[in-house]
């Protein structure tokens, strides 16, 4: 079993529109949600966030840089990525002000 939903955080969008911020987004979900792939569109940052029983932790996208973020076997796929999604959860609270 698995599900598909295709996201947009206005809040994230609004602080973070510099080529290559989706990257921080997709830090965050891979160290906080239970997700399978993730794959991320130029258009607002909007991300086909997708589940499935035995997830893949996979992140790919369709805007620079484009190609795979990481995925099992890739030495960036485990442990903390705090560094590269700091601030943004700041910036998202200080959005919905």
């Amino acid at each position: 079993m698995g599900a598909t939903a295709c996201v947009v955080v206005p809040a994230f969008w609004d602080a973070f529109q510099n080529e290559g911020d989706w990257r921080k987004l997709a830090w965050w979900i891979h160290d906080h949600l239970p997700y399978s792939s993730l794959y991320f569109f130029p258009k607002f940052w909007a991300v086909n966030i997708a589940w499935r029983e035995e997830p893949e932790r996979r992140i790919d996208s369709y805007t620079n840089p484009k190609g795979c973020l990481t995925k099992a076997g890739m030495p960036n796929n485990s442990g903390s990525h705090e560094q590269d999604w700091a601030g943004i959860e700041a910036a998202m609270v200080s959005g919905l002000a």
